[in-house]
């Protein structure tokens, strides 16, 4: 019996557009929510409109609704999967995960695995485009599982931001020290650690040494590896993520399969605009 695998993600993954297009491949929209109004993340509010707003108010964000999981498993049934590989942005960081998996367990029309990332936007997508590349190279389910459990051990994000404000209103500052002086204009460069926690990988003075740093990183991560998938996200800054692209190939990186784009509401409502960030999977 042929084994119909979908690949399930929450918007805090960012995987990028053309995969979310792909069959087979279903996004939970995390909850974006104002005073007045809850949006769904990616669904009907974009990153610009969020950071457009932030001088009038900072939203909270929230874990998908019952109702919304419930809606998207009825989807996937009704569509004809049996199988779900699960991938959710770290539970140190949402309880997207724990509460996904016990729905799950509830719901007997599937086999599944529930897959906690440990990790954050570009570099949690990365982990979705690769199990996706897995189905449709035709490999089994258990052999899907067995890969993105690879993956995950070997995936490293790292993000460079302006100001740790957003951070702090949001109550997802972690470990990452709060002391960094604005007068100063240092720049935290922020991954996340192996409890899925943001933690600061380095300190720059100014996002354009923050990226030749973050260039570094990256580079001794990857060390003499070939194959891996690679993102770049950029917070509302175009012009600052291609430099980025621009300056991890004038030294060597690039990924097998590389991937480039603005980085979602819900993930710019934490870190507020001039976001540059790259993820990573060795494969």
């Amino acid at each position: 019996m042929t084994e119909k695998i979908a690949i399930l993600v929450d918007s805090c993954c960012d995987i990028p557009e053309e995969y979310l297009k792909k069959s087979g491949v279903y996004e939970l929209p995390m909850q974006i929510i104002y005073a007045d109004k809850t949006y769904k993340d990616r669904v009907d509010i974009t990153a610009v409109e969020v950071y457009n707003g932030l001088e009038k108010e900072i939203p909270k964000t929230s874990l998908p609704s019952g109702e919304c999981i419930s809606e998207k498993l009825d989807e996937i049934a009704a569509d004809g999967y049996d199988h779900i590989v699960s991938i959710s942005v770290s539970s140190g960081l949402s309880g997207t995960y724990n509460f996904l998996k016990v729905l799950l367990e509830d719901d007997d029309r599937f086999t599944f695995t529930a897959f906690d990332t440990k990790q954050v936007a570009v570099a949690a997508g990365l982990i979705g485009v690769g199990a996706k590349d897995l189905v449709d190279a035709g490999k089994s389910y258990a052999e899907v599982v067995v890969g993105v459990d690879k993956m995950i051990k070997n995936t490293v994000v790292y993000f460079c931001i302006p100001t740790l404000e957003y951070l702090r209103a949001g109550g997802r500052i972690g470990l990452v020290t709060s002391v960094v002086g604005n007068m100063l204009k240092l720049a935290p460069i922020i991954t996340c650690n192996s409890e899925g926690i943001y933690t600061t990988a380095a300190k720059a003075r100014g996002m354009k040494k923050g990226q030749k740093l973050m260039l570094d990183l990256a580079t001794k991560f990857i060390d003499d590896h070939k194959d891996y998938l690679l993102a770049i996200g950029h917070g509302a800054d175009e012009v600052a993520g291609q430099r980025m692209v621009d300056l991890l190939a004038e030294n060597g990186i690039k990924g097998s399969k590389q991937f480039f784009g603005q980085v979602g509401p819900a993930l710019g409502v934490h870190t507020g605009p001039g976001l540059v960030g790259v993820g990573v999977v060795l494969l």
